[in-house]
């Protein structure tokens, strides 16, 4: 089965983790997060991500992470360069709780990694909704202006 390793600035990755629990009850043990506080020794972070992606061995491990170009993904693709021949990896970029809440949801169904990176970019899309569109398309649907009714 797949691992979702949840990484991010500050502790970031802690309220995604625990804001999932919240909603659907304590994750699988194969999810788990790391935090990076100010003044986090990066050696040290580093050391900690690799323990977490060689832990997953042939099954393979998703990496969210916050932002792209940010110190948590340059980490993961130093920890990527090390262990992608040996270990499965995907990295996705631009974490959302969408985005956390469906690949969690996926891991329990035991999808490939390929499919569990797909889910993640997927609901990360589709968790970014702008309302005054939405409403004003539902609106011209059934004819007439939100503003009317």
């Amino acid at each position: 089965m797949c691992r979702l390793l949840l990484l991010s600035h500050s502790e970031l990755s802690r309220s995604f983790y625990d804001t999932a629990e919240l909603i659907m009850g304590r994750p699988d043990p194969q999810v788990s997060y790391i935090v990076l506080p100010y003044g986090q020794d990066m050696d040290i972070y580093q050391k900690a991500i690799e323990e977490t992606v060689a832990s997953a061995e042939t099954d393979g491990i998703l990496i969210l992470t916050d932002l792209f170009g940010g110190s948590p993904f340059m980490i993961t693709s130093r920890v990527y360069g090390k262990y992608h021949t040996t270990v499965p990896m995907e990295i996705v970029c631009g974490m959302n709780l969408s985005m956390v809440i469906e690949t969690v949801a996926a891991l329990k169904q035991s999808v490939s990694l390929g499919r569990l990176k797909e889910i993640a970019l997927e609901a990360g899309r589709k968790g970014i909704v702008d309302f005054s569109e939405r409403l004003q398309s539902q609106y011209q649907k059934k004819g007439g202006t939100p503003y009317e009714h």
